[in-house]
């Protein structure tokens, strides 16, 4: 073999090794960038202002928000109801004062009974 073909012979081995590597190289390039891309979009579904855990908190965020207005228009009826039986009925505002407030009228005795719990 003379030198020429020698050096023709080790270049295409050198080639093919060197293709060899940067074949390896790229593959191993994009099988990382798949993974980051994937590790990204999970991220996205399940983290993140618009994930999935984030949904699921508000959605819970908002049944108890719901319940707490359905609670506060019912206490609100039930002072309006009390606010006209106030304004509309002496026996009311007397039960009131009585039950409430602990008055009564002239020369009237009021006694606390304790009992004892069972």
């Amino acid at each position: 073999m003379n030198s020429a073909e020698l050096r023709k012979k080790v270049t295409r081995q050198l080639i093919g090794r060197l293709s060899e590597f940067e074949y390896g190289f790229k593959r191993k390039t994009v099988h990382l960038l798949l993974y980051l891309a994937g590790i990204y979009v999970v991220y996205l579904f399940c983290g993140g202002d618009y994930g999935l855990f984030r949904i699921y908190r508000l959605s819970q965020e908002r049944d108890r928000l719901q319940v707490e207005q359905m609670n506060l228009i019912a206490e609100a009826a039930d002072y309006s109801q009390s606010l006209k039986r106030v304004k509309s009925d002496p026996h009311f505002v007397e039960w009131l004062a009585r039950t409430k407030y602990g008055y009564s009228r002239p020369k009237e005795t009021i006694y606390h009974l304790k009992t004892s719990p069972q």
